[in-house]
């Protein structure tokens, strides 16, 4: 199983805190910025299960 997509938040604080909750159940994690269609920003919470 490769990496997945779990949270998508325009912000950021909110991204870090889902990340630091998949890391503590032992998930590797991280969070990527992309820009949607319409020029928003956008944090993506990844992960890749352990």
């Amino acid at each position: 199983m490769g990496k997945r997509v779990v949270y998508i938040t325009p912000h950021r604080n909110l991204a870090v805190e889902v990340m630091k909750m998949y890391l503590k159940h032992g998930d590797e994690a991280w969070i990527e910025r992309d820009i949607d269609p319409t020029g928003a920003v956008l944090f993506v919470v990844y992960i890749f299960p352990g």
